[in-house]
């Protein structure tokens, strides 16, 4: 059931997505497309992506490399993509890097692009992991 604000998938359903990612990133031809900046988003606000990326001195390659150690553990939610409602959904992960939450959305949009809506400090506490 597609809900306003998000729902849980099967662990089933999640690790067949991780799997997924994990597949398509190991093709050189599959592109992580990072969303540095959103619109209307602060330039100084130090829980952007790109503001978080700077901080944490990650390189796209590193990005990449916490992309491909998700689990299942760090699953939050699946959210329905606002802007384009024929493509997929978000689904909404977090981890640990430096003793902070990190906040991370994305979406496989094709075999060959993924998209990585949002890696950055978590607003707020994130506790609901359903398969932690």
């Amino acid at each position: 059931m597609v809900k306003e604000d998000g729902w849980k998938e099967s662990i089933g359903d999640v690790s067949h997505f991780i799997k997924k990612i994990r597949t398509f990133l190991a093709s050189d031809s599959c592109q992580l497309d990072i969303q540095r900046r959103r619109k209307g988003e602060d330039p100084l606000d130090p829980n952007s992506t790109i503001n978080t990326m700077l901080e944490l001195n990650f390189s796209d390659a590193e990005i990449k490399s916490e992309i491909l150690s998700l689990t299942t553990n760090n699953y939050v939610k699946t959210v329905k993509d606002k802007e384009r409602e024929k493509n997929q959904y978000y689904r909404i992960f977090t981890k640990e890097i430096n003793n902070r939450d990190i906040y991370i959305k994305l979406k496989i949009c094709s075999l060959n692009r993924i998209h990585l809506m949002s890696f950055h400090y978590a607003n707020w506490d994130i506790e609901d992991r359903p398969y932690k």
